[in-house]
């Protein structure tokens, strides 16, 4: 069968199953005995499993309808439109906006409309597409991210104001285009910091989101610092400092999580975890870009010399930088009226500490394999993100501020 007919099925059995959602009685059991037909009929099988995951989930009460049939519409109507315009260019703008239509549609067909919700969903599934690309698991992964991001977000019950979430939208989307163009991040970075811009915008407002905007542009700054010399040593930033999802939750994924937290419940503690975990992500990206030109580097568990670029070594001028870049974020945020002169000195301090302990993670961790770079990142901005958290909470807890 002719692959643009076989779509066309696709898309109008799903249809179907939205349109008799209010009229069948076990809708779970029906999309699974669809994935059934998919898994053995037309050898769809990653599909099919991703399918019939959701709907079991459906079945027993966890997920909803948007979160069951959305996804589905959305990569179904999205792949048979990519197939009638292939000949077309912008296919990105083409799936775009046929994914964005099949999950509209079903939101208001189901009466779960949140228009933040979707907004999230479509960014989700446009980021996951660009990092999985080609791969034969990756329709099974975009339906199960969809489904998990749709019930997370609806669950959340934060609403926002159109104007609000159409500022963020645009800002971020231009943003990443202009961060794209200047070849600073690579698509899949774009999806990733268009994706965390808007959470950052409706949940805590634009000056959280200009604080991770500061930190993004020093670190593509001081990236491309004395880069050729770098490229030498063999300890540049590999694809010409393009950096991409990766890096993006490693670096901003804890602050982020922050944001939403304060968000939703207004803790001065919530703050402080952002605050924490983007001083430590500068303060570690600026160690890293200048550090590795300032000198011979020294083990930070045994202050033995090592070749420049190993994991877990430091140098004055690295720990300087560090500082200078904690000290920057910190002195933004308060500035914007983000965090008070507290939380920004706490952060301070939370920033130097949890790059010396990206440092130790890379000694101790790293460089034995069981992770890689981005991992010690993230255990980095965790760790300092945490360790503000709990200052603060000690601080406020016992009635100092």
């Amino acid at each position: 069968m002719d692959t643009r007919i076989r779509r066309l099925i696709f898309a109008l059995v799903v249809t179907a199953l939205l349109l008799g959602w209010p009229y069948i009685p076990y809708l779970g059991l029906v999309v699974l005995a669809f994935a059934a037909v998919l898994y053995f009929a037309d050898k769809s099988r990653y599909f099919a499993i991703g399918v019939g995951v959701l709907a079991i989930l459906y079945q027993a009460g966890l997920i909803p309808v948007s979160a069951l049939i959305g996804p589905l519409m959305m990569i179904v109507w999205g792949e048979y439109l990519l197939k009638i315009f292939k000949n077309v260019g912008h296919q990105g703008v083409i799936y775009t906006i046929g994914s964005s239509a099949a999950l509209l549609a079903t939101m208001l067909y189901t009466n779960e409309y949140q228009p933040l919700v979707g907004i999230i969903a479509v960014i989700v599934l446009l980021m996951l597409r660009s990092i999985l690309k080609d791969r034969e698991d990756g329709s099974m992964i975009g339906l199960l991210g969809v489904a998990m991001t749709i019930t997370l977000f609806k669950d959340l019950e934060f609403f926002v104001d159109y104007q609000t979430l159409a500022f963020a939208v645009v800002l971020c989307a231009a943003f990443g285009y202009f961060a794209y163009r200047a070849k600073t991040i690579d698509m899949s970075g774009v999806f990733t910091a268009v994706l965390f811009g808007v959470i950052l915008i409706t949940f805590a407002g634009a000056n959280w989101f200009f604080i991770v905007m500061l930190f993004f542009i020093l670190g593509s700054l001081f990236t491309k610092f004395r880069y050729a010399e770098k490229e030498f040593l063999g300890v540049a930033e590999g694809k010409k400092g393009r950096r991409g999802y990766m890096n993006a939750f490693a670096n901003a994924g804890v602050g982020v999580c922050g944001a939403v937290l304060y968000g939703i419940t207004g803790d001065v503690i919530f703050i402080a975890l952002f605050i924490g975990s983007i001083a430590t992500a500068t303060g570690d990206t600026l160690a890293s870009e200048i550090g590795v030109t300032g000198g011979t580097p020294r083990m930070i568990t045994t202050l033995r010399p090592v070749p420049p670029g190993t994991n877990g070594g430091v140098t004055r001028t690295g720990e300087l930088a560090c500082l200078f870049g904690a000290s920057v974020i910190c002195l933004l945020a308060f500035i914007l009226g983000v965090a008070p002169w507290y939380v920004c000195l706490i952060g301070v301090a939370a920033g130097f500490i949890g790059t010396n302990l990206d440092s130790l993670y890379g000694a101790l961790i790293e460089n034995k394999g069981f992770i890689g770079n981005s991992g010690t990142n993230l255990l980095a901005t965790l760790s300092g993100g945490i360790l503000a958290l709990l200052i603060c909470l000690a601080l406020v807890t016992a009635g100092i501020v």
